[in-house]
C-alpha cells in the first residue's frame, strides 16, 4: 500500500471489526464506513470544516457485506487520500454495497461458516470436549474472517477506482464455489459420523446404516444444484437417526 502508513491502514482495518456497532434502518453501515474511514480522513483533510464535510459524505447510506466492506474501505481511503472530489467518491461509494453484498453472503455466510460449523460438530462427535470444540472453531473461523478483512483492503487500496472491474478477477466466486465442495464434503463426514456412531460400542445396525447411504446418496447427486434442500433435508435425516439411536441403545 505505496503512500499510507501502515499504523493508519492498521487502525482502519481494526475499526472495520466495528463496521455494523452503529448500524441503523436509515444509513444501515453508513456511520461504522465514516467511524473506520476516520484515520486516513483525519490525515487527509487538515481543516474542520473539510474533515467534517468528509464524514459526512461517508456517513449516508451503505449496505454491503461486512467482511468484504474492507474492499470499499480500501478504495475510499485511496480515493481520500489522493484527493479525489467529494462528488465523484459519493457516486463511486453508492455503487460498490450490492455487489460487495452479494459475493460476501455467498462467500461467508453460505460456505465459510457452514463449513467452519460441521467440522466443529464432526470434532464434538468424535469425543473432542465442548470447550476445545468451540476454541477450534472460533480460531479457525475468525482466522478465516480476518484474513479476509485485511486482504480485503489492501485489494481495495490497490484498485482504487478500478475495484469494480477487478471485482471480476479476483475470483470470489470461484473460492466460493470450492468451498461449497468441501462444505458437501464435511456434511458427509458429520452424517457418516452420525451412522457409525452407534456401531462403536458393538455392530452398526442396518437400521442406520440405510438412512445414512440414502442421506449420502442425496448430497452427493442433488447438492451442487439444490444445496439448500439438500442441506434442511441433511439436518433432518442427522437429527432422525439421532432420534433413533437414543431410543435403541
Amino acid at each position: 500500500m505505496t503512500g499510507l502508513p501502515k499504523g493508519v491502514a492498521a487502525r482502519v482495518i481494526l475499526r472495520s471489526l466495528l463496521l455494523q456497532s452503529a448500524w441503523n434502518y436509515r444509513t444501515l453501515q453508513g456511520n461504522g464506513v465514516a467511524f473506520a474511514l476516520l484515520p486516513v480522513l483525519r490525515r487527509v483533510h487538515s481543516d474542520e470544516a473539510s474533515l467534517r464535510e468528509a464524514v459526512e459524505r461517508h456517513s449516508h447510506h451503505f449496505n454491503a457485506h461486512p467482511y468484504l466492506a474492507s474492499l470499499a474501505l480500501g478504495s475510499l481511503a485511496r480515493l481520500e487520500w489522493e484527493g479525489m472530489d467529494g462528488e465523484t467518491i459519493r457516486r463511486f461509494r453508492a455503487a460498490l454495497g450490492g455487489p460487495l453484498g452479494a459475493l460476501g453472503d455467498r462467500l461467508v455466510w453460505a460456505a465459510w461458516l457452514p463449513l467452519c460449523s460441521v467440522l466443529a460438530l464432526s470434532l464434538l462427535w468424535v469425543g473432542l470436549a465442548p470447550g476445545w470444540t468451540l476454541a477450534v472453531f472460533l480460531f479457525v473461523y475468525n482466522a478465516g474472517h480476518f484474513t479476509l478483512r485485511v486482504w480485503g483492503f489492501r485489494e481495495g487500496w490497490e484498485a482504487g477506482t478500478d475495484l469494480a472491474a477487478r471485482l471480476r478477477t479476483m475470483g470470489l466466486s470461484t473460492v466460493s464455489t470450492r468451498l461449497e465442495g468441501w462444505l458437501a464434503g464435511a456434511m458427509g463426514l458429520l452424517v457418516g459420523l452420525a451412522v457409525l456412531g452407534p456401531g462403536v460400542r458393538g455392530g452398526v445396525s442396518p437400521v442406520w446404516i440405510a438412512p445414512g447411504v440414502a442421506l449420502l446418496a442425496l448430497g452427493f447427486f442433488l447438492g451442487p444444484r439444490a444445496w439448500r434442500a439438500t442441506a434442511a433435508v441433511t439436518v433432518a435425516g442427522v437429527a432422525l437417526l439421532l432420534l433413533v439411536g437414543f431410543f435403541l441403545r
